[in-house]
């Protein structure tokens, strides 16, 4: 248990005697950092211009001591470098070149700015000690590394800085810089397409969003998605790729929308090898080729900018003035006012393939089931519905035999069989019964419902699951097929999870 009221308390000087904590980084690596690097990267990536801004306008409050412990001769900061990187700006704004015009002005409300030139701090008696405070302010891990996002930020900042590539190569040597150089290119690639969807434009601006980009590495870091665009950086730092803006602005609006929607995530593409991945590279293949036989995609140049892609814009021209009579001066024709053009938005694309984000198959389950799923996720509903439909029925039969025998269970013995046979309304049949033993309340009306075809649509039922499996007259649309996966996915979802 921590006793803090131990903890002695001193004067020490912002600018020389307190040091910020070059661990703090955290950039999956123990090499020093720059101290002056952290100080700009917490003021672009944490806010600390906030902090000076909320000190030069209630003051600097003490009710909230910083944390430093003693490395060697230096006093290191361990808690509260947000804090010190606030005040040391506020006694020189020069160390944050990009914000020292706005501290400047901010700091002319402060009475007396050398009152804040020394501060009480609190020193932690070792670093075991000082991490279990930072453990219980923070995070059950004493030391968890930023988010991938959060490393590739820091490295963003220092070129928006105005470093070089290669500078920051050189000055952090055993850093996988390019790494998140490239990561922070290819997110303000996506933050930079207007996407003429104003949720899509919000959705950027929100914390989602930033939770997701987690995700969307994964997407842009994949080889498939490297051999689809041509995206990759070259040895100068310079983004390049060999597609259209118009085409990746396409992938682009399919990626977003699909985190936006939620059917993008961590769980969905946990790897590269889930149906929900393969789905999408086969939707971004897909757009990549339809750029190609419409004769957007030229290569693309260093900067990424393909040439011929921005059609250009044309010549105003001087307005036309009538012929004068005899002797006149020549008058310009009236011009009549344009009735404003009303642009309406896009229409929301249809739904192209079945979203199984929420469908993970144990790797204890067959491997033909997988297999499935994993081609379910790839056809288009809306050119094969049928056999999209085809695959539901097979998929929700197997998917409840599979959890059966996980749970070393015989449907056959329960009962529900004809000859000896375990068909779709046996299994369906059966997992009632199992559901209602077991508690699981919220299943009894989604397996009723599309056991016993009690529902509004005839298409959400088992009668039409069999029909379109027999029936030789019966057929359905993309619609109906999308009805029937928003009946069946909660009962899939729960046999996944044996």
């Amino acid at each position: 248990m921590l006793d803090m009221s131990s903890w002695p308390e001193i004067q020490l000087g912002v600018l020389k005697d307190i040091h910020l904590d070059t661990k703090n980084v955290r950039l999956e690596t123990t090499s020093t950092q720059v101290e002056a690097d952290i100080i700009e990267d917490l003021f672009v990536n944490e806010d600390a211009f906030g902090l000076v801004l909320g000190i030069s306008q209630i003051g600097y409050l003490t009710h909230e001591v910083p944390i430093v412990v003693k490395r060697g001769t230096k006093y290191v900061v361990v808690e509260g470098n947000r804090r010190v990187a606030a005040l040391k700006a506020i006694q020189n704004p020069m160390i944050v070149p990009e914000f020292e015009a706005r501290v400047a002005t901010a700091i002319k409300n402060i009475p007396d700015v050398r009152a804040l030139s020394t501060i009480t701090v609190k020193i932690a008696p070792n670093q075991s000690q000082a991490d279990q405070l930072i453990a219980a302010l923070h995070t059950s891990n004493p030391r968890r590394p930023w988010t991938p996002t959060r490393q590739a930020a820091f490295f963003q900042a220092q070129i928006d800085a105005g470093r070089t590539y290669k500078q920051l190569l050189t000055r952090y040597p055993t850093v996988d810089v390019r790494r998140f150089v490239f990561r922070g290119y290819m997110v303000n690639l996506f933050k930079g397409i207007d996407y003429r969807e104003p949720a899509l434009d919000d959705f950027l601006d929100s914390k989602s969003w930033r939770r997701g980009l987690s995700a969307l590495a994964r997407i842009f870091e994949s080889k498939e998605f490297a051999d689809i665009t041509g995206i990759g950086m070259d040895d100068n730092g310079v983004l390049t790729k060999s597609i259209s803006d118009k085409t990746f602005a396409a992938m682009a609006t399919v990626i977003v929308r699909g985190m936006l929607d939620g059917n993008i995530n961590t769980r969905s593409l946990n790897t590269v090898n889930t149906p929900r991945f393969s789905a999408l590279m086969s939707e971004l293949r897909q757009l990549a080729e339809d750029g190609v036989s419409r004769g957007l995609d030229e290569v693309a140049g260093p900067g990424g900018d393909p040439g011929g892609d921005t059609p250009q814009q044309p010549q105003k021209q001087p307005p036309k003035v009538s012929e004068p009579p005899t002797g006149g001066t020549p008058q310009p024709k009236p011009q009549v006012p344009k009735k404003p053009t009303v642009v309406k938005p896009p229409p929301k694309p249809k739904t192209k393939y079945i979203d199984l984000g929420q469908i993970q198959v144990p790797d204890s389950y067959p491997l033909a089931l997988k297999t499935h799923y994993e081609e379910l996720s790839q056809i288009e509903i809306q050119r094969f519905p049928n056999a999209t439909f085809l695959m539901l029925r097979a998929i929700l039969e197997k998917s409840i035999k599979a959890f059966a025998d996980e749970n070393n269970i015989d449907i056959k013995s329960s009962g529900n069989n004809t000859k000896g046979f375990v068909q779709l309304g046996h299994a369906l049949t059966w997992l009632l019964d199992y559901v209602k033993a077991q508690g699981a309340t919220s299943l009894i009306q989604p397996i009723e419902g599309v056991r016993s075809g009690t529902l509004v649509n005839f298409t959400a039922s088992s009668d039409a699951l069999n029909a379109v499996n027999h029936n030789h007259k019966f057929r359905v649309d993309p619609d109906e097929v999308l009805h029937m996966w928003n009946s069946i996915e909660p009962i899939l979802r729960y046999v996944m999870k044996p």
